[in-house]
């Protein structure tokens, strides 16, 4: 059967490109207490920044969804994509361990061809954890080459905020894998205003990346969204506040 032509539109009108958005959230037990709750705040305050960084870009059609992973990985918003201007966050609420491999293989699941539009541009995708992933390395490998061997899955814009103290304090070799960039790396959240500057700089920075960096999918050339240096400066309010 041939396939019908697009219907042009409307002289005048924005042809508005869909712009998939992903969290992927740990909320294993070590979250408890004051990450989970800063997490759960600084995501809420990233929103409207993010809505109003992308409204600057009228052609784009931004939506979100969620995945929560402990033990599990399952949706937190979805798996149906929400509109940004009507996405809200649920509260997280910790507990388990940390399958960071199961949450990127849910994530792959959602960007396989035939479940992405044909033409779109490059979905973000942004990682927090403060763990190892309890599956084991091979497990999180696996699931890493799994989203890298779909179009879509190595288009993406995919950042990593790793939360802890200091090194050792969660797996970052493992969250760098996940990266895109590797000149911004895995963003490390010291402390809670460390935490929501990054949330905000990933999710703000990330969307109008992509929005700019258009592609098709099955093009053949390497998607370049440019991300500009991510902050060095401290936080104000942040001497002596730590996890």
């Amino acid at each position: 059967m041939t396939a019908m032509p697009p219907v042009p539109a409307p002289e005048g009108e924005i042809v508005r490109k869909p712009l998939q958005f992903f969290w992927l959230v740990d909320q294993s037990g070590s979250m408890a207490g004051k990450k989970i709750a800063t997490l759960n705040q600084a995501i809420r305050e990233a929103l409207p920044e993010v809505r109003t960084a992308v409204a600057s870009h009228p052609e784009v059609a931004m939506t979100m969804r969620a995945i929560r992973f402990e033990d599990d990985a399952a949706w937190h918003v979805g798996p149906d994509a929400v509109p940004a201007e009507q996405f809200t966050w649920p509260e997280l609420r910790p507990a388990g361990g940390t399958s960071t491999s199961k949450a990127i293989r849910l994530l792959a699941s959602e960007l396989a061809t035939e479940r992405m539009p044909h033409r779109g541009l490059p979905p973000v995708c942004i990682l927090i954890s403060d763990g190892y992933n309890t599956d084991g390395d091979d497990e999180l490998d696996a699931a890493i080459a799994e989203l890298l061997a779909l179009p879509w899955g190595k288009k993406s814009v995919r950042l990593a905020i790793g939360i802890g103290e200091g090194d050792g304090d969660y797996d970052e070799a493992g969250l760098l894998k996940f990266v895109s960039h590797p000149e911004v790396g895995v963003l490390k959240a010291d402390s809670p205003q460390r935490l929501v500057q990054f949330i905000k700089w990933t999710s703000i920075n990330a969307s109008i990346g992509a929005s700019v960096g258009r592609v098709q999918a099955g093009a053949q050339s390497r998607v370049n969204v440019m991300l500009p240096p991510p902050p060095i400066e401290p936080v104000l309010g942040s001497s002596g506040d730590v996890w």
